[in-house]
C-alpha cells in the first residue's frame, strides 16, 4: 500500500476585535456586566433573588441579594454595589425590564447637581 502526502494551507484564525473597554488598563468593576440570577427559595417560604455583577476586564464577582425583582430593589442593589467598588464607567446588562426602569430613573438624574465627589457647585 502507497501513502501520498498531501500540502495544506496553515490554518489561520482570526479573533474577533474586543471592545476597548475590555482590553484596557483599568480600575476594577470600571466596566461591568450586570444580571438577575435565579430566585432562592428560603426555609421560611421567601424568595430572594442574585443580582450579579461582573467586571469585564479581570472577570472579578460581585454578588448582591434583593428582596424583589422591582425597580427600586435593583436601585438599592445597585447603590450598594457603587459604595463598595466605586461608579462604573459602562454597564452592561441584557435590558430586562427592571433595568431599563433604572436606565429610566438614572437618565433623569442631573449628574452634575447630584455628584458626591469633589467640589460641589451651587
Amino acid at each position: 500500500m502507497k501513502y501520498k502526502r498531501y500540502k495544506s494551507k496553515s490554518l489561520t484564525l482570526e479573533s474577533c476585535p474586543l471592545p476597548g473597554g475590555r482590553v484596557s488598563d483599568t480600575v476594577v468593576f470600571e466596566v461591568t456586566g450586570v444580571d438577575l440570577a435565579l430566585p432562592l427559595f428560603l426555609k421560611s417560604g421567601s424568595k430572594l433573588s442574585i443580582v450579579l455583577f461582573t467586571c469585564a476586564v479581570y472577570r472579578a464577582v460581585h454578588l448582591e441579594l434583593v428582596a424583589s425583582l422591582t425597580t427600586d430593589s435593583f436601585l438599592m442593589a445597585f447603590r450598594r454595589f457603587i459604595a463598595r467598588t466605586g461608579r462604573p464607567r459602562t454597564v452592561y446588562s441584557d435590558n430586562s425590564t427592571n433595568f431599563k426602569g433604572a436606565y429610566n430613573e438614572l437618565s433623569a438624574l442631573d449628574w452634575e447637581k447630584n455628584r458626591v465627589w469633589g467640589k460641589q457647585e451651587n
